[in-house]
Protein backbone atom coordinates (compact mmCIF):
# COMPACT_ATOMS: atom_id res chain seq x y z
CA UNK A 1 0.00 0.00 0.00
CA UNK A 2 2.81 2.29 0.71
CA UNK A 3 4.63 1.84 -2.26
CA UNK A 4 1.13 2.63 -4.31
CA UNK A 5 0.55 5.81 -2.83
CA UNK A 6 4.47 6.71 -3.26
CA UNK A 7 4.19 5.80 -6.70
CA UNK A 8 1.14 7.83 -7.19
CA UNK A 9 2.68 11.21 -5.16
CA UNK A 10 5.54 11.12 -7.49
CA UNK A 11 3.80 10.98 -10.75
CA UNK A 12 1.90 14.06 -9.21
CA UNK A 13 4.67 15.78 -8.33
CA UNK A 14 6.12 14.76 -12.32
CA UNK A 15 2.67 16.32 -13.82
CA UNK A 16 2.95 19.77 -11.43
CA UNK A 17 6.85 20.70 -12.40
CA UNK A 18 5.71 19.99 -16.13
CA UNK A 19 2.89 21.80 -16.42
CA UNK A 20 3.86 24.81 -14.30
CA UNK A 21 7.16 25.39 -16.27
CA UNK A 22 5.96 24.88 -19.81
CA UNK A 23 7.21 27.98 -21.02
CA UNK A 24 10.84 27.93 -19.69
CA UNK A 25 13.60 25.23 -21.43
CA UNK A 26 14.10 22.57 -21.17
CA UNK A 27 17.27 20.66 -19.95
CA UNK A 28 18.52 18.10 -21.89
CA UNK A 29 21.42 15.46 -20.72
CA UNK A 30 23.85 14.52 -23.04
CA UNK A 31 25.19 11.18 -23.33
CA UNK A 32 28.34 10.17 -21.30
CA UNK A 33 30.33 12.68 -19.46
CA UNK A 34 33.62 14.12 -19.08
CA UNK A 35 35.62 16.69 -21.30
CA UNK A 36 37.00 15.69 -24.40
CA UNK A 37 36.94 11.62 -23.66
CA UNK A 38 34.88 8.97 -24.32
CA UNK A 39 31.70 9.13 -21.98
CA UNK A 40 29.97 5.95 -22.71
CA UNK A 41 31.68 2.60 -25.08
CA UNK A 42 35.32 3.20 -25.72
CA UNK A 43 34.60 1.78 -29.26
CA UNK A 44 34.71 4.65 -31.29
CA UNK A 45 36.42 5.24 -35.18
CA UNK A 46 37.66 8.90 -34.12
CA UNK A 47 39.33 10.22 -31.16
CA UNK A 48 38.01 13.65 -31.54
CA UNK A 49 41.44 15.23 -32.68
CA UNK A 50 41.86 17.38 -36.09
CA UNK A 51 43.63 13.80 -37.31
CA UNK A 52 41.00 11.46 -36.56
CA UNK A 53 37.92 13.36 -35.43
CA UNK A 54 34.62 11.99 -34.18
CA UNK A 55 32.23 10.50 -36.71
CA UNK A 56 28.37 10.63 -35.98
CA UNK A 57 28.23 7.36 -34.64
CA UNK A 58 30.96 7.96 -32.08
CA UNK A 59 28.64 10.75 -30.48
CA UNK A 60 25.44 9.17 -30.16
CA UNK A 61 26.03 5.82 -30.28
CA UNK A 62 29.01 5.08 -28.03
CA UNK A 63 28.56 8.32 -26.04
CA UNK A 64 31.78 10.61 -26.96
CA UNK A 65 31.72 13.81 -25.86
CA UNK A 66 33.69 17.21 -25.08
CA UNK A 67 34.69 20.87 -26.10
CA UNK A 68 36.89 22.20 -29.00
CA UNK A 69 36.39 18.27 -30.79
CA UNK A 70 36.42 17.96 -34.05
CA UNK A 71 34.12 15.95 -36.44
CA UNK A 72 33.52 14.32 -39.73
CA UNK A 73 30.16 13.83 -41.05
CA UNK A 74 27.79 14.76 -44.37
CA UNK A 75 25.94 17.74 -44.30
CA UNK A 76 22.24 16.44 -44.61
CA UNK A 77 19.84 18.80 -44.34
CA UNK A 78 18.31 21.75 -42.21
CA UNK A 79 15.71 22.60 -39.13
CA UNK A 80 13.07 24.91 -40.74
CA UNK A 81 11.87 26.13 -37.56
CA UNK A 82 11.91 24.86 -33.81
CA UNK A 83 11.30 21.17 -33.78
CA UNK A 84 13.88 18.67 -35.37
CA UNK A 85 11.06 16.59 -36.07
CA UNK A 86 10.50 19.27 -38.70
CA UNK A 87 13.74 18.33 -40.67
CA UNK A 88 14.38 18.68 -44.53
CA UNK A 89 16.95 16.29 -46.04
CA UNK A 90 17.09 18.31 -48.94
CA UNK A 91 18.20 22.13 -49.41
CA UNK A 92 15.52 23.01 -51.73
CA UNK A 93 13.72 25.99 -50.04
CA UNK A 94 15.97 26.83 -47.25
CA UNK A 95 15.49 29.76 -45.40
CA UNK A 96 17.70 29.02 -42.29
CA UNK A 97 20.78 29.91 -41.92
CA UNK A 98 22.17 29.09 -38.35
CA UNK A 99 21.73 25.57 -38.49
CA UNK A 100 22.23 22.75 -40.54
CA UNK A 101 22.08 18.06 -40.29
CA UNK A 102 25.03 16.16 -40.33
CA UNK A 103 25.04 12.14 -40.59
CA UNK A 104 27.12 9.88 -41.01
CA UNK A 105 26.12 9.18 -44.49
CA UNK A 106 25.30 11.56 -47.77
CA UNK A 107 22.23 10.04 -48.14
CA UNK A 108 20.51 9.95 -44.56
CA UNK A 109 17.04 10.85 -44.38
CA UNK A 110 16.35 9.60 -40.62
CA UNK A 111 16.20 12.24 -37.42
CA UNK A 112 16.75 9.57 -35.66
CA UNK A 113 20.49 9.35 -37.00
CA UNK A 114 21.52 12.93 -37.29
CA UNK A 115 23.03 15.50 -35.10
CA UNK A 116 21.78 19.38 -35.74
CA UNK A 117 24.85 21.88 -36.05
CA UNK A 118 24.35 25.42 -34.42
CA UNK A 119 26.38 27.87 -37.01
CA UNK A 120 27.26 30.85 -35.13
CA UNK A 121 27.72 34.43 -36.81
CA UNK A 122 30.25 34.43 -39.39
CA UNK A 123 32.89 33.01 -41.25
CA UNK A 124 31.61 29.34 -40.80
CA UNK A 125 28.01 30.42 -41.16
CA UNK A 126 28.02 32.01 -44.33
CA UNK A 127 30.39 28.91 -45.69
CA UNK A 128 28.15 25.99 -44.22
CA UNK A 129 24.68 27.15 -44.18
CA UNK A 130 22.80 25.86 -47.26
CA UNK A 131 20.48 28.74 -47.73
CA UNK A 132 23.29 30.39 -49.15
CA UNK A 133 25.15 27.13 -50.04
CA UNK A 134 22.80 24.54 -51.65
CA UNK A 135 25.78 22.84 -53.75
CA UNK A 136 27.09 22.26 -49.79
CA UNK A 137 24.32 19.16 -49.66
CA UNK A 138 25.53 15.74 -49.60
CA UNK A 139 29.35 17.19 -48.91
CA UNK A 140 31.39 15.87 -46.23
CA UNK A 141 32.40 18.43 -43.74
CA UNK A 142 34.79 18.53 -40.55
CA UNK A 143 33.44 21.36 -38.17
CA UNK A 144 35.21 21.98 -34.68
CA UNK A 145 32.85 22.90 -31.78
CA UNK A 146 31.13 21.61 -28.40
CA UNK A 147 29.23 18.62 -28.21
CA UNK A 148 26.01 19.97 -26.26
CA UNK A 149 22.32 19.67 -26.77
CA UNK A 150 20.63 21.62 -29.28
CA UNK A 151 16.67 20.90 -30.93
CA UNK A 152 16.65 18.40 -27.84
CA UNK A 153 18.74 16.15 -28.99
CA UNK A 154 22.56 15.79 -28.77
CA UNK A 155 24.23 18.41 -31.36
CA UNK A 156 27.38 20.42 -32.03
CA UNK A 157 27.27 23.79 -31.28
CA UNK A 158 29.94 26.98 -31.05
CA UNK A 159 31.69 26.03 -33.98
CA UNK A 160 34.51 27.77 -34.51
CA UNK A 161 36.25 25.97 -37.79
CA UNK A 162 34.71 24.02 -40.20
CA UNK A 163 36.37 22.24 -43.29
CA UNK A 164 34.89 22.02 -46.90
CA UNK A 165 36.88 20.68 -49.54
CA UNK A 166 40.10 22.46 -49.17
CA UNK A 167 38.72 25.33 -47.98
CA UNK A 168 38.55 26.05 -44.37
CA UNK A 169 36.62 28.73 -42.27
CA UNK A 170 36.55 30.71 -38.89
CA UNK A 171 39.89 30.09 -36.20
CA UNK A 172 40.79 26.38 -36.26
CA UNK A 173 42.00 26.16 -32.21
CA UNK A 174 45.31 26.47 -31.89
CA UNK A 175 46.61 27.81 -35.08
CA UNK A 176 44.72 31.24 -35.91
CA UNK A 177 43.96 32.96 -32.57
CA UNK A 178 41.53 30.25 -31.76
CA UNK A 179 41.40 28.36 -28.45
CA UNK A 180 44.71 27.95 -26.01
CA UNK A 181 47.62 27.43 -28.53
CA UNK A 182 49.15 31.09 -28.07
CA UNK A 183 52.44 30.59 -29.32
CA UNK A 184 55.44 33.18 -29.67
CA UNK A 185 57.01 36.15 -27.34
CA UNK A 186 54.45 38.61 -26.64
CA UNK A 187 56.16 41.95 -26.88
CA UNK A 188 54.93 45.97 -26.21
CA UNK A 189 52.72 47.50 -23.81
CA UNK A 190 49.48 48.93 -26.20
CA UNK A 191 50.34 52.02 -26.26
CA UNK A 192 51.07 54.66 -29.22
CA UNK A 193 54.36 54.59 -28.93
CA UNK A 194 55.02 50.91 -27.83
CA UNK A 195 52.68 48.63 -29.50
CA UNK A 196 51.50 45.37 -28.74
CA UNK A 197 52.59 42.00 -31.11
CA UNK A 198 50.11 39.92 -32.26
CA UNK A 199 51.41 37.48 -29.62
CA UNK A 200 50.55 40.26 -26.81
CA UNK A 201 47.27 40.92 -28.11
CA UNK A 202 46.18 37.17 -28.32
CA UNK A 203 47.61 37.06 -24.52
CA UNK A 204 45.77 40.21 -23.42
CA UNK A 205 42.51 38.90 -25.13
CA UNK A 206 42.98 35.25 -23.74
CA UNK A 207 42.38 36.41 -19.92
CA UNK A 208 39.40 38.34 -21.18
CA UNK A 209 35.46 35.92 -20.49
CA UNK A 210 33.85 35.10 -23.11
CA UNK A 211 32.61 37.87 -25.36
CA UNK A 212 33.67 40.49 -22.96
CA UNK A 213 35.21 43.29 -24.13
CA UNK A 214 38.55 44.88 -22.87
CA UNK A 215 38.05 48.30 -21.04
CA UNK A 216 40.41 50.23 -22.77
CA UNK A 217 41.60 50.03 -26.41
CA UNK A 218 45.06 49.51 -27.67
CA UNK A 219 47.96 49.69 -30.33
CA UNK A 220 48.81 46.65 -32.35
CA UNK A 221 51.67 46.40 -35.19
CA UNK A 222 52.63 43.75 -37.97
CA UNK A 223 52.45 42.01 -40.95
CA UNK A 224 49.28 41.26 -42.91
CA UNK A 225 49.29 37.22 -42.77
CA UNK A 226 46.05 36.82 -45.05
CA UNK A 227 43.12 38.97 -45.53
CA UNK A 228 39.70 37.34 -44.92
CA UNK A 229 37.59 40.39 -45.84
CA UNK A 230 38.95 42.80 -48.07
CA UNK A 231 38.04 46.14 -47.45
CA UNK A 232 34.92 47.27 -49.73
CA UNK A 233 32.32 50.01 -50.28
CA UNK A 234 29.45 48.16 -49.16
CA UNK A 235 30.60 48.10 -45.27
CA UNK A 236 33.79 50.16 -45.21
CA UNK A 237 35.72 47.81 -43.08
CA UNK A 238 38.08 45.19 -43.98
CA UNK A 239 39.02 41.61 -41.51
CA UNK A 240 42.61 40.49 -41.46
CA UNK A 241 45.42 38.36 -39.98
CA UNK A 242 48.81 39.93 -38.61
CA UNK A 243 51.81 38.85 -36.97
CA UNK A 244 55.66 40.05 -36.43
CA UNK A 245 57.08 38.32 -39.45
CA UNK A 246 53.91 38.09 -41.84
CA UNK A 247 53.39 34.08 -41.35
CA UNK A 248 51.03 32.18 -39.23
CA UNK A 249 52.76 31.43 -36.50
CA UNK A 250 51.22 33.53 -33.81
CA UNK A 251 48.84 35.66 -35.76
CA UNK A 252 46.39 37.77 -34.30
CA UNK A 253 42.76 38.38 -36.21
CA UNK A 254 42.26 42.20 -36.83
CA UNK A 255 38.54 42.01 -36.93
CA UNK A 256 36.35 44.41 -39.13
CA UNK A 257 38.55 47.55 -39.08
CA UNK A 258 37.68 51.05 -40.10
CA UNK A 259 40.25 52.86 -43.06
CA UNK A 260 42.81 55.27 -41.52
CA UNK A 261 41.66 58.28 -39.43
CA UNK A 262 39.01 56.19 -38.20
CA UNK A 263 36.69 56.02 -41.70
CA UNK A 264 34.77 54.09 -43.87
CA UNK A 265 37.29 52.77 -46.64
CA UNK A 266 35.93 54.17 -49.74
CA UNK A 267 36.52 53.55 -53.35
CA UNK A 268 39.67 54.54 -55.13
CA UNK A 269 41.72 54.60 -51.75
CA UNK A 270 44.12 51.51 -51.59
CA UNK A 271 43.04 48.37 -49.91
CA UNK A 272 45.24 45.83 -47.62
CA UNK A 273 47.53 43.66 -49.53
CA UNK A 274 48.95 40.42 -47.71
CA UNK A 275 52.66 41.99 -46.63
CA UNK A 276 51.44 45.30 -45.52
CA UNK A 277 53.07 46.49 -42.24
CA UNK A 278 50.30 47.99 -40.07
CA UNK A 279 49.66 49.91 -36.93
CA UNK A 280 45.80 49.27 -35.76
CA UNK A 281 43.93 50.19 -32.81
CA UNK A 282 41.19 49.03 -31.18
CA UNK A 283 39.43 47.04 -28.05
CA UNK A 284 40.15 43.41 -27.74
CA UNK A 285 37.40 40.65 -27.34
CA UNK A 286 37.37 36.54 -27.12
CA UNK A 287 34.76 36.15 -29.22
CA UNK A 288 32.77 32.88 -28.13
CA UNK A 289 35.52 31.83 -25.55
CA UNK A 290 37.53 30.74 -28.50
CA UNK A 291 38.51 33.69 -31.02
CA UNK A 292 40.44 36.21 -29.58
CA UNK A 293 40.43 39.29 -32.24
CA UNK A 294 39.76 42.92 -31.67
CA UNK A 295 35.96 44.12 -31.30
CA UNK A 296 34.10 45.22 -34.27
CA UNK A 297 33.56 49.17 -34.67
CA UNK A 298 36.03 49.91 -31.90
CA UNK A 299 38.76 49.34 -34.67
CA UNK A 300 40.80 50.96 -37.73
CA UNK A 301 43.83 51.23 -39.26
CA UNK A 302 46.22 53.93 -37.51
CA UNK A 303 48.98 53.68 -40.41
CA UNK A 304 49.87 51.25 -43.43
CA UNK A 305 53.76 51.06 -44.46
CA UNK A 306 54.27 53.87 -42.52
CA UNK A 307 51.43 56.42 -44.00
CA UNK A 308 48.31 58.13 -41.63
CA UNK A 309 46.78 59.50 -44.43
CA UNK A 310 43.23 60.10 -43.96
CA UNK A 311 43.72 61.51 -40.46
CA UNK A 312 46.22 61.41 -37.59
CA UNK A 313 45.34 60.44 -34.25
CA UNK A 314 47.97 63.63 -32.70
CA UNK A 315 50.04 63.55 -29.63
CA UNK A 316 47.87 61.97 -27.42
CA UNK A 317 48.36 58.27 -26.60
CA UNK A 318 44.92 57.19 -27.17
CA UNK A 319 42.91 57.99 -30.40
CA UNK A 320 39.68 60.09 -30.59
CA UNK A 321 37.71 63.11 -29.11
CA UNK A 322 39.54 62.48 -25.91
CA UNK A 323 36.69 60.37 -24.63
CA UNK A 324 38.30 57.19 -26.13
CA UNK A 325 34.64 55.92 -26.30
CA UNK A 326 34.84 54.22 -30.29
CA UNK A 327 30.77 53.44 -31.14
CA UNK A 328 30.71 49.63 -31.36
CA UNK A 329 30.17 48.30 -27.85
CA UNK A 330 27.28 49.85 -25.48
CA UNK A 331 26.77 49.97 -22.06
CA UNK A 332 24.13 47.51 -20.35
CA UNK A 333 22.79 49.01 -16.49
CA UNK A 334 20.67 47.16 -14.32
CA UNK A 335 18.41 48.94 -11.83
CA UNK A 336 15.86 46.76 -10.39
CA UNK A 337 13.68 45.67 -12.78
CA UNK A 338 14.76 48.82 -15.23
CA UNK A 339 17.17 47.36 -18.37
CA UNK A 340 19.23 50.08 -19.83
CA UNK A 341 21.01 49.87 -23.10
CA UNK A 342 23.06 53.04 -24.22
CA UNK A 343 25.50 54.16 -26.35
CA UNK A 344 28.36 56.02 -25.20
CA UNK A 345 29.37 57.77 -28.51
CA UNK A 346 26.58 59.81 -28.85
CA UNK A 347 24.04 62.08 -26.94
CA UNK A 348 20.72 61.67 -26.19
CA UNK A 349 17.88 64.05 -27.99
CA UNK A 350 14.55 64.75 -27.33
CA UNK A 351 13.09 62.06 -30.01
CA UNK A 352 11.70 59.08 -28.40
CA UNK A 353 9.35 56.01 -29.75
CA UNK A 354 8.12 53.12 -27.80
CA UNK A 355 6.65 49.85 -28.01
CA UNK A 356 4.17 48.15 -25.61
CA UNK A 357 3.63 44.28 -26.54
CA UNK A 358 0.29 44.64 -25.77
CA UNK A 359 -0.44 47.02 -28.59
CA UNK A 360 0.75 44.04 -31.30
CA UNK A 361 0.25 40.70 -30.00
CA UNK A 362 -3.21 39.44 -28.16
CA UNK A 363 -2.64 35.61 -28.15
CA UNK A 364 -0.49 33.68 -25.67
CA UNK A 365 2.22 32.35 -26.80
CA UNK A 366 2.72 33.79 -29.61
CA UNK A 367 6.41 33.71 -31.77
CA UNK A 368 7.65 36.96 -32.11
CA UNK A 369 9.76 38.17 -34.87
CA UNK A 370 9.99 41.79 -36.25
CA UNK A 371 7.92 44.82 -34.79
CA UNK A 372 7.85 48.21 -36.77
CA UNK A 373 7.12 51.15 -34.87
CA UNK A 374 4.94 54.32 -35.86
CA UNK A 375 8.46 56.20 -37.23
CA UNK A 376 9.52 53.43 -38.95
CA UNK A 377 11.98 52.25 -36.01
CA UNK A 378 11.70 48.06 -36.20
CA UNK A 379 12.74 46.12 -33.46
CA UNK A 380 13.83 42.50 -34.71
CA UNK A 381 13.71 39.12 -32.23
CA UNK A 382 15.70 36.16 -32.71
CA UNK A 383 16.33 32.82 -30.87
CA UNK A 384 19.54 33.08 -32.37
CA UNK A 385 19.61 28.85 -32.75
CA UNK A 386 18.26 28.33 -29.48
CA UNK A 387 15.32 25.53 -29.52
CA UNK A 388 13.40 28.58 -27.08
CA UNK A 389 12.65 31.75 -28.79
CA UNK A 390 11.03 35.18 -27.97
CA UNK A 391 7.78 34.75 -27.39
CA UNK A 392 4.61 36.94 -26.33
CA UNK A 393 2.51 35.74 -22.81
CA UNK A 394 -0.42 37.40 -21.27
CA UNK A 395 -2.78 36.39 -18.20
CA UNK A 396 -4.61 38.22 -15.99
CA UNK A 397 -1.86 40.34 -14.19
CA UNK A 398 0.60 39.85 -16.99
CA UNK A 399 1.55 40.97 -20.31
CA UNK A 400 5.24 40.29 -21.73
CA UNK A 401 7.67 39.27 -24.19
CA UNK A 402 9.89 36.78 -23.15
CA UNK A 403 13.42 36.26 -24.51
CA UNK A 404 15.30 33.25 -23.81
CA UNK A 405 19.19 32.47 -23.10
CA UNK A 406 21.80 33.77 -26.28
CA UNK A 407 17.95 34.83 -28.03
CA UNK A 408 18.55 38.46 -29.78
CA UNK A 409 16.86 41.49 -30.26
CA UNK A 410 18.12 44.18 -33.13
CA UNK A 411 16.82 47.60 -32.75
CA UNK A 412 17.07 49.23 -36.59
CA UNK A 413 16.55 53.28 -36.22
CA UNK A 414 16.57 55.73 -38.56
CA UNK A 415 19.11 57.48 -37.14
CA UNK A 416 21.71 56.25 -34.18
CA UNK A 417 19.89 55.35 -30.99
CA UNK A 418 21.17 56.73 -27.88
CA UNK A 419 19.87 54.26 -25.71
CA UNK A 420 17.28 51.85 -25.29
CA UNK A 421 15.20 51.22 -21.88
CA UNK A 422 13.42 48.20 -20.82
CA UNK A 423 10.70 48.04 -18.41
CA UNK A 424 10.82 44.26 -16.90
CA UNK A 425 8.41 42.02 -15.05
CA UNK A 426 8.85 39.92 -12.32
CA UNK A 427 9.01 35.92 -12.21
CA UNK A 428 6.76 35.77 -8.97
CA UNK A 429 7.71 32.11 -8.79
CA UNK A 430 11.17 32.35 -8.36
CA UNK A 431 11.27 35.92 -6.88
CA UNK A 432 13.34 37.08 -9.51
CA UNK A 433 14.06 40.45 -11.45
CA UNK A 434 13.38 39.45 -15.30
CA UNK A 435 15.69 41.36 -16.53
CA UNK A 436 18.41 39.21 -18.79
CA UNK A 437 21.80 37.76 -17.88
CA UNK A 438 24.72 39.90 -16.44
CA UNK A 439 27.06 38.43 -19.26
CA UNK A 440 24.18 39.54 -21.77
CA UNK A 441 26.00 42.06 -24.05
CA UNK A 442 25.06 45.35 -26.99
CA UNK A 443 26.88 46.08 -30.25
CA UNK A 444 26.34 49.12 -32.57
CA UNK A 445 26.55 48.42 -35.71
CA UNK A 446 25.96 52.88 -37.30
CA UNK A 447 21.90 52.95 -36.39
CA UNK A 448 21.65 49.45 -35.64
CA UNK A 449 22.25 48.32 -31.86
CA UNK A 450 22.17 44.48 -31.34
CA UNK A 451 21.43 43.15 -27.87
CA UNK A 452 22.21 39.35 -27.32
CA UNK A 453 20.92 37.70 -23.24
CA UNK A 454 24.55 35.55 -23.51
CA UNK A 455 24.32 32.33 -21.48
CA UNK A 456 27.21 30.16 -22.45
CA UNK A 457 26.91 27.87 -18.97
CA UNK A 458 26.79 23.82 -19.58
CA UNK A 459 23.08 23.40 -18.30
CA UNK A 460 20.25 25.49 -16.91
CA UNK A 461 18.73 28.58 -19.06
CA UNK A 462 19.77 31.67 -17.28
CA UNK A 463 17.52 34.60 -16.47
CA UNK A 464 14.89 35.69 -18.49
CA UNK A 465 14.26 38.68 -20.49
CA UNK A 466 10.74 39.67 -20.02
CA UNK A 467 9.74 42.66 -21.31
CA UNK A 468 6.30 44.91 -20.59
CA UNK A 469 7.59 47.91 -22.62
CA UNK A 470 10.34 49.44 -24.55
CA UNK A 471 11.50 53.00 -24.60
CA UNK A 472 14.00 54.06 -27.41
CA UNK A 473 15.82 56.99 -27.67
CA UNK A 474 17.59 58.58 -30.63
CA UNK A 475 20.45 60.74 -30.77
CA UNK A 476 20.73 64.63 -30.78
Amino acid sequence: MKKIFFSMLVATMTAFTFTSCEDVPAAYEIPGGGNGGNGGSTETVGNGTAENPYTVEDIKKHGATGSNVFVKAYIVGFVPEKAIDDAKFTAEGCEAVSNVLIAASADETSVDNVMPVQLPVGDVRNAINLKDNPTNIKQEVVLCGNIEAYFGKTGLKSVVWAKLGDKEFGAKPGTEGGGTGITGTPKGTGTKDDPFNSVAANTEAAKLAANAVSEQGYYIKGKVVSVKEAFSAQYGNASFYISDDGKADGQFLVFRSLYLGNQKWTEGQANIQVGDEVVVYGKLTNYMGNTLETAQNTTYLVSVNGKTEGGSTGGEDKPGTGEDKPAGNGNIAIDGTTLTLSNPSVQAGATTVEMVPGDFYTENGTEVTTITLKDGTKIVFDANGEKNGPKYYTGANYSNIRVYKNNTITFEGHKAIAKVVFSCDVDKNKNVNCVGNETATVVIDGKKMVYTNVFKEASGGGVQLRITKIVITYAK
